[in-house]
Formats: C-alpha cells, structure tokens, sequence
C-alpha cells in the first residue's frame, strides 16, 4: 500500500546490511519525487526488469539507502548513491514511495560525495 504523497510510513522490519544504518534504522516509504540521484547509473536492463517483476508480486528487496541532510539554509535534501536497480524498477513502474532507511548526514559528507556539484 503506497503512502500519502509527501509522507514517509513505517514498512517491515528488514536485517541490517548497512554499514551506515544502524539496526534500529526503520524501514519507511520515501517519496520518490523527494529523492535526488545526482551521480549516473549504469544499468543492467535485465537486472532492473527482474526487480520490476518482483515489485510486481510483491516481493521484499533490500531497502535503498537514503542520505538526509540539512543544508546551512535549513532545506533539507535526500540523495540515494547505491539502490539504483531497485530505484529504476520502482520508477518505471511509477511507483509514488520507495522502501528507503533514511540516514542523517552532516552537509560536509555530501560535500564529499559530490565536490563542486554540491548544491549547498
């Protein structure tokens, strides 16, 4: 069941495969028109079309991981780097929310990720 647009709800527990999240980390669907992607992916089409037919049936994945940071402004940003074949499944079939953990991060560690690029 897809959540309200604009809203993050709770998803099943998951094991912690993350070496960012920590086990209490939720499981929460994140609006996939919030997320930035700002780094290419090279997609392996067979790939995303197997995530795609396992969305379909309603299998559990792995959730992505998402960046949340707070920019100096106060707008706050999320970015996903890793997931991107699950991330293209879901938005091709238009899916409105991604099961995502959210992981805060300071601005400077998106500065890392990102360089000059950085939109803060």
């Amino acid at each position: 069941m897809a959540a309200p647009a604009g809203a993050l709800s709770s998803a099943a527990p998951h094991v912690n495969f993350s070496k960012f999240a920590t086990p209490d980390s939720p499981t929460v669907n994140v609006p996939m028109r919030v997320i930035n992607r700002p780094l290419p992916s090279e997609l392996d089409q067979a790939k995303v079309e197997t995530f795609m037919e396992g969305i379909k049936k309603g299998d559990d994945f792995t959730p992505i991981e998402v960046l949340k940071c707070v920019a100096p402004d106060g707008q706050k940003y999320y970015f996903a780097f890793g997931g991107c074949h699950r991330f293209e499944a879901h938005k091709r079939l238009q899916s409105e929310t991604i099961p995502a953990r959210i992981i805060n991060v300071p601005p400077s560690a998106i500065r890392l990720y990102l360089g000059a690029g950085c939109p803060f």
